[in-house]
Order: C-alpha cells, then structure tokens, then sequence
C-alpha cells in the first residue's frame, strides 16, 4: 500500500515511462535507426514516372500547302472522388459539361462499399472535351477536378478525300494514309521520374525542368490538289445520279511520276466521325475500293493483251486474223460482246470494235500461256502497288503453275474475265503506256517536313518496263484512233487523247449476272506528252440496257473530267502547242 503523495507520484511516473518507453523506441528506430529507410520511401512515392502530354500529330496538306487534316486540343476529365464533399450539387453543375445526366454523373461519384476506406479515388468523366467546355468546367472551381490534355484529329473539307486521308483509332488501327504512315504522323510520347501531386500529376517546377520533352509528328504533303480533288468528286456525284450507278471511283494522275492527283470514291464519309459510322455497322464504308475491291476489268484489259503481243514482236500493225464471232479454247467457247462475226480485222480493228474473239486468238495462237502470264505479272497484276494506304489487296491472277488454273482462262483472261484487279493496278499497268513504256508506282505523299524544319521529298519509283517506248508509242496511236473512230463520247475538243472502254459482267452465286455491270473508262492525254491519266469506274449503271456500256457511260465522265483538268492546269490546246513548237 503507498502512503503520502511523493509515493503516488513515483507511482504515476513510473506507470507513465512504462508507456513512452515503447513510443520512444519506435520514435528511435523510425527517426534514427531506420530513418534513410522511410526517406527513401516517401521520395519513390513523390518521384515516380509521369507522361508529358501528349505531342500534337503531323499535320496533313495537299501539294500546294493548303491544310486538309491538323489537331484540336481536347481534355481528359476525371475526378477525385475522396474530395467531395456535396454529391447531388456537383452531380446538378457538372453534368452539363461532361455529356452526362445528373442521375449518371451523381452514381459515378458515389463511393462503394470497398472504396469508402480508399485514399484516394478517381474516376473519369469524359474524354475529347473541347476546350471551351474545358473552361467551364474549370471555372465551376469543384474539387477534386483532373484535366489531361490531348489532341483530336481536324478535317478541314470534312467528307473531301476521306478514303485517301482515313483516320487512326485508338488502338492505332483505321484506313488511308494516316495508319500506312503512323510512326511518322504520331509524335513521341515521353515520361520522366520526378515530383508529383497526390493525383500523380507532374509539378509545374518539374515541367519546367523535363529533360526530355515530347517530339512533334512529322507533317505529310500529298500528292493530291485540294480544288482538283474537289471537281473530281462533285464530277462522280453528278455521274452516279446521272446513270444510278450503285457506286464509283475515278483517279486523277500524272503517269511520268505516278502522283495522284484525285482520288474520289462514292459512297463516301465523314473520317471525324468514324465512331459513329463503326457503331451504325457501316465499318465496309471505310474501305477504299480503289486498292481493296477487285473486279473485273473486262474490255480495258485488252490494252494489256495488245500490248503483250505487239511487244513481244509476234505481231505488228500488218498483223490480222479473219473474225467468225466465234473461238472455241479449253472447253470454252468465246464470242465477241454482240455476238457477231466482223471478218478479216487487224488489231487496230479488234481494239476499235472492242473484240473478245480477238483478244483470244492473241493470247491462245500468238502468245501461249507462258508469254501471256509472264506479261500480265510484268505490268503489276496479281501484287500490290504499293501506293502508300493501308488495305491494299492484290488482285487474283489464276497461273499455269496454281492448282486451280484452268486452260480456258488463258482464252477469258485476255479479254479481262476471270481475273481480278484493283482500280490502282490497272492505273499503274496503263501508265507505263502513257510513259514510253515505263511504269510508274503510283503513291499519295510528295514530302515529309520533320518538326525541325528538314523536308524529305519522296521521289518518283520506277515499278518496271513490261514494254518498249516503241511499242507504248505504237499502242497509244491505237489507242487513240480507237477513241477517235468508236468512242466519241470521250473525245476532248481541242486536245487528242488515247484511251479504252470496259464493260464487265459481275460474278455471282453460280455465275454472273445477267444484267448488272461495271462499266469504266481509261485514258490518258493530252498527246503525245500526257500529263494526266484518268481511270473512272462505275459500278452497276441503272440506265436501260443498250446505253450500260463503259463507252456510254464511263467515257462521258472521262470526258468531263480530262476538258476541265486541262484548263486548270493550264494545258494550251493541241493547235496551241504545236504553234508553239
């Protein structure tokens, strides 16, 4: 028992040292002991790694400077859930902004059971907000509010060459010429180890001091003239309304380099807002017909077939073969597209009547499977062109040497039936007529300029010679006497052009169609130096039957097409430029 107050006292002290001592030695080892410990811990949760924002891409142009596709600044936001004090009344202001209603944003910013005895909770409200909206938000002063900046892409002529410039989703997936050239359109993207907020957001001080900052994207400067591709497109809307054609295409190029100059597809779209034509299952819309869809060519591949046999020296202009509407070949019988008999013609008369039968008798009696074949691959068929867009397919050309090759197909194939081709690899074939026999690969950017200002120019690539200058000089008078004794329709006043027509059946379901065709039209001018070479395509024409024909339909277009192109370009008339030299 303690008596007087100094023994309660020891008591109380000695009660009182029993509990510190404990504390004081964790003070100790935490303090002393193990204090570079904890030190070292609290700088790994200050300093970690953070991403710089994100660097603005590429922005895209046309030849001449003008701008077709840059960046907008948009936000990120999200929200620190812990620091809200008044769900319902943040839940009223913000929802306005962020897209959302009150009722959805007020059950994102209320915590869950597991989240209550959280530190800290974030959540994301909204992604792409532009910057006036960013603003207001801002403005509201509500706590807790993260912003993180961003970039969307910005189309300048909206739906204007939407399958050449296409668009990047965020998986780094799309169509055009933007996934094809990514990693130079897509600037890099950086973090550094240094301070950062409780919401792991990098200090203004450490901003200031990165030692490595985002790097821009690269720029692209096509090939294409922003008021050409214009014309090109409202010249291809006009065409489908004025002969109901499903759909279509027509290219624009210079067949010395290979440029394009236009490319305009129908139907078309609005890249900007891809979403929401993926979300409708309209994703086939994205799709580029011109490189992805392979068809038939028909009567424009008898260009290929002449050219062969005149290069190959087995025929010339003396060449001729008596025409009975008739060639029986691999169990196949071939007749001519009216199915009449046109007698004694040389091969000036088989392209100008446009003549299966004549075809044929080239490819099965002058050339022989392995001539025919080892052409049709020299002039590009069957491989991609390499024009620079993603989704380009490469055609089907059945071989001597594939399983599935049938001897008849050397007799259907050299009037264009039986093989497939994209539009781009016909352009590419036919260019190497227009230019001395040389083939250009076609290709869609002129130059790259890097953020720093150094500009790399993309030269013109040489795919190959399938042909002679002389024998491209001997096909293109051909060529052009066809356009001036049998499709007049394409005759552009003031200036002479060479050019052919196809008329192609549709396979389908157990054979081709009856009625339905793809009729086109390609040519180039003006002579004897082109400067332009044009290929149009229309897909099933709804016209009556007499008029479905490429020469009635395709070749008007061309027409149209090749007068104005001219002009714009300022190309003097023949009679003009003859004077002149």
């Amino acid at each position: 028992m303690l008596h007087g107050p100094d023994a309660r006292l020891r008591l109380i002290i000695s009660v009182l040292v029993a509990l510190l001592l404990p504390i004081v030695a964790q003070l100790v080892r935490i303090q002393v002991l193990e204090h570079p410990r904890y030190v070292e811990e609290a700088e790994q949760l200050l300093r970690r790694h953070y991403g710089l924002p994100e660097p603005p891409w590429g922005v895209i142009w046309d030849r001449n400077g003008e701008l077709l596709v840059g960046n907008t600044p948009v936000y990120a936001v999200g929200i620190e859930v812990n620091l809200i004090t008044d769900t319902l009344q943040t839940a009223r202001r913000l929802a306005p902004l962020v897209n959302l209603s009150p009722a959805e944003l007020q059950e994102k910013l209320t915590l869950n059971r597991d989240e209550k005895s959280s530190i800290y909770v974030w959540r994301s409200l909204a992604q792409d907000v532009p910057p006036a909206a960013q603003e207001k938000i801002a403005a509201l002063e509500l706590p807790g509010i993260t912003f993180s900046s961003g970039w969307v892409r910005y189309y300048a002529e909206g739906e204007l060459a939407a399958h050449l410039l296409g668009f990047v989703n965020e998986a780094g997936q799309g169509a055009g010429v933007q996934p094809y050239y990514l990693r130079f359109l897509r600037g890099k993207q950086v973090s550094n180890q240094g301070e950062v907020t409780p919401f792991s957001e990098p200090l203004a001080e450490e901003l200031a001091t990165a030692r490595t900052l985002p790097y821009p994207g690269t720029d692209l400067y096509l090939t294409i003239d922003r008021t050409i591709q214009a014309y090109v497109e409202g010249e291809l809307a006009q065409a489908i309304t004025e002969y109901r054609a499903a759909s279509g295409s027509i290219l624009v190029a210079d067949p010395r380099t290979g440029e394009i100059l236009a490319l305009a597809n129908y139907p078309s779209y609005e890249p900007a807002r891809y979403p929401e034509y993926a979300a409708l299952d309209t994703a086939d819309i994205f799709q580029n017909p011109a490189i992805s869809h392979g068809y038939e060519p028909g009567s424009v591949f008898k260009v290929v077939t002449a050219a062969a046999a005149l290069d190959s020296g087995r025929v010339d202009l003396d060449w001729s073969y008596q025409d009975v509407g008739r060639l029986e070949y691999g169990g196949v019988v071939v007749r001519n597209w009216n199915r009449a008999a046109y007698g004694q013609q040389d091969l000036e008369g088989a392209l100008a009547h446009s003549l299966n039968v004549g075809m044929a008798t080239l490819a099965t009696r002058v050339l022989g499977e392995e001539l025919f074949y080892d052409y049709v691959r020299a002039f590009g068929f069957g491989q991609p062109t390499g024009v620079g867009l993603a989704g380009e397919v490469s055609g089907m050309v059945h071989l001597p040497s594939d399983w599935d090759w049938e001897e008849s197909f050397l007799a259907t194939n050299s009037y264009g039936q039986g093989i497939a081709v994209t539009q781009f690899q016909l352009l590419s074939a036919v260019s190497a007529v227009a230019n001395e026999g040389t083939m250009m690969r076609p290709h869609v950017v002129k130059k790259r300029r890097y953020p720093d200002g150094v500009e790399v120019l993309i030269p013109p690539h040489q795919l190959g010679q399938p042909i002679s200058p002389e024998t491209a000089a001997t096909l293109t008078e051909l060529l052009a006497r066809v356009v001036e004794r049998e499709i007049t329709l394409a005759q552009v006043p003031g200036y002479r052009v060479a050019g052919k027509s196809g008329t192609a059946q549709i396979p389908g379901a157990g054979g081709y169609e009856q009625e339905a065709v793809i009729a086109s039209f390609i040519g180039f001018g003006p002579l004897p130096e082109p400067q332009l070479l044009i290929s149009v395509k229309l897909d099933r024409p709804d016209v009556p039957l007499a008029y479905r024909w490429g020469s009635y339909t395709a070749a008007p277009v061309f027409q149209r097409v090749a007068a104005r192109l001219f002009v714009l370009l300022g190309i003097p008339p023949d009679d003009v430029r003859v004077t002149a030299q």
